[in-house]
């Protein structure tokens, strides 16, 4: 911190890898948490790197699979940060840290979108190695047994699937995808993404559910196989 003024370093960016592609906030012990920002505004040199370390990860993937350019990236990244700083004083510490954080990050995507800056910029990540957002959320998830030696073509498919879901991610209406990222990538539960979107709870299961149905049925329309019967000769 500088004169009152966060500065992010390129070290504290987030590029993100295979292996990284779906963090989640899950790790962050919440009574520690709770205190960062309090002790940021007192002047507490370490407390607002604490705060960093420990979502710039997920935030940058919210970013990564809600479709902001790469070359937008660092931008939204850092401003969101420079948003939490400024409103460090509105942070009431006896509720949960996460959702008050990625309420910033989603009006702060929102209004990324709104301003026309991706239009016609979407770019073609190489994630080809990431991980999938699953299409239920994490408790839904029944976990498979990993396979330790995967064969080619195993892999060739996986990576297809992942670009392929990628792309139809940003086919979904924004309220579906936003409550679909706030749940798989950020780790929030349901009354959460409520609050961060100012929003139902009623219509956040509606949203996720229209948004697992979407991606489920345009999965399994892609997978389909082709007519080769000649039904109509």
């Amino acid at each position: 911190m500088v004169n009152g003024h966060v500065t992010l370093t390129m070290s504290d960016r987030v590029t993100e890898t295979p292996e990284q592609a779906v963090p989640t906030v899950t790790s962050v012990v919440d009574l520690e948490e709770r205190t960062w920002l309090a002790r940021h505004c007192r002047g507490d040199q370490g407390a607002f790197p604490a705060l960093l370390e420990a979502f710039r990860r997920p935030v940058y993937s919210y970013l990564v699979r809600h479709g902001v350019a790469e070359a937008d990236r660092d931008d939204v990244f850092q401003n969101i940060f420079l948003k939490i700083h400024a409103a460090a004083p509105s942070y009431d510490p006896a509720r949960p840290l996460a959702p008050w954080l990625f309420t910033i990050a989603a009006n702060t995507v929102r209004n990324h979108l709104r301003e026309g800056q991706l239009r016609g910029r979407y770019m073609e990540d190489e994630r080809a190695g990431g991980r999938p957002i699953p299409f239920m959320s994490p408790q839904d998830q029944t976990p498979d047994v990993p396979d330790p030696e995967p064969g080619p073509e195993r892999i060739a498919t996986a990576r297809e699937t992942i670009v392929w879901l990628e792309k139809a991610l940003l086919t979904l209406v924004p309220a579906q995808r936003e409550a679909l990222l706030l749940t798989t990538v950020a780790g929030l539960r349901q009354d959460d993404v409520a609050q961060v979107l100012g929003q139902p709870l009623n219509t956040i299961k509606t949203n996720l559910r229209r948004a697992r149905l979407a991606l489920t049925v345009a999965l399994a329309e892609r997978d389909a196989p082709s007519d080769v019967s000649g039904e109509n000769q």
